[in-house]
Order: C-alpha cells, then structure tokens, then sequence
C-alpha cells in the first residue's frame, strides 16, 4: 500500500500514556506513528527480536537445504511449514482479533 500519508489525526494522552505508546513502539523498532498506525487498524506488532534469532533462523534455512533430497518430501514440508509457523508467529505483525 503505497498511499500518500499526508493527513493528520491528533489525540490526547497522559504522560504515562505517551511513555508507555513510546517505549512499546521502540521495542517493536517503529516510530510512534507507525506504532499507532498499525494498532489502529488492528495490527499487533511485534517487539524487535535478538539477533540471536536471526541467526538461528538461518541455520534452519541451512539444515534444510543439506537435508534436500536425503530426507521424505513430507519431512522436508513439515520443516519447511515449522519455519515458515515459527516466522509468522514471531515477527510478521498479525491482526487481532475484533471482539463481537
């Protein structure tokens, strides 16, 4: 999505509230605006991971790659959709669910 954000909304917050809107963006490597964006429209973002992680990651992508070919085609999907749950579970922001 690739709109022009050119439109301003302006709200009201204690300070506690602004600190806590602020420390919760940092963990998430947003700005206050992306941070509030993202909330608003039902998005959870998710705090910025170690590097550790990435790293760890990688060595999965790793293990895969060796293990083409050596191991069943059903083995290497369920890595594979291992990988891709672990991903989305930890860094791709998810919508929440809206309450009925």
């Amino acid at each position: 999505m690739n709109d022009v954000k050119n439109k301003n909304l302006f709200i009201r917050v204690s300070e506690k509230e602004k600190h806590l809107i602020e420390r919760n963006a940092e963990k998430c490597g947003l700005s206050v605006s992306e941070y509030l964006r993202q909330r608003a429209l039902g998005y959870m973002p998710r705090a910025v991971l170690p590097e550790v992680f990435f790293s760890f990651s990688d060595k999965l992508d790793e293990l895969c790659v060796v293990c083409e070919g050596k191991i069943t085609q059903d083995t290497e999907e369920k890595i594979i959709a291992l990988i891709d749950s672990i991903t989305e579970e930890l860094i791709l922001p998810q919508r929440e669910r809206q309450a009925v």
